[in-house]
């Protein structure tokens, strides 16, 4: 199944400025690890703000030792980062830009459950999961929930982060 070789990313738009330096250590060696130990190739990232957009990031960093990984952004809406600010807008045009292929879930603008509707074409087109989760009454932690219900293999890199301390 193609899908097996394939991890996408969720987590929190804000993430914690104090341990930015472990999230991308963290998130270097389990993408590492899932394209040494299991041969995935495709990483999916739903091209939010905070972890998303960090995990896009590292992997466009990884593409240089592992040319044949691909970002794919399953993005929710078209004008997903209308209201987003000047500095937020230009990271999101350079990862578009980069990414390998982008997927409109929905075909117009935002819409009440256009997240909704990426989160769960993610889950459906992946095997693997690379989360930052620390709040699970959120749209995170509802995408772990299903994610886990469909027997997805979820890396949950918080829980690393905050028990080596």
């Amino acid at each position: 199944m193609e899908n097996l070789r394939r991890c996408f990313f969720t987590g929190h738009r804000r993430l914690p400025a104090k341990r930015l330096d472990e999230i991308n250590e963290a998130l270097s060696r389990e993408i590492e690890r899932l394209v040494i130990d299991y041969d995935v190739r495709d990483f999916i990232s739903g091209g939010a703000l905070g972890f998303d957009t960090v995990a896009a990031e590292t992997v466009v960093k990884m593409k240089e030792k592992y040319p044949h990984i691909r970002l794919l952004l399953y993005l929710p809406c078209y004008g997903q980062s209308k209201k987003w600010y000047a500095k937020q807008k230009y990271r999101y045009a350079m990862l578009k830009s980069k990414a390998d292929e982008i997927i409109y879930v929905t075909e117009g603008e935002y819409t009440e459950d256009c997240m909704m509707k990426r989160n769960l074409r993610m889950i459906k087109d992946a095997f693997f999961c690379i989360a930052f989760c620390i709040m699970h009454n959120t749209g995170t932690g509802i995408t772990l929930k299903n994610a886990k219900e469909v027997g997805a293999r979820i890396i949950n890199i918080a829980d690393e982060i905050y028990e080596s301390n």
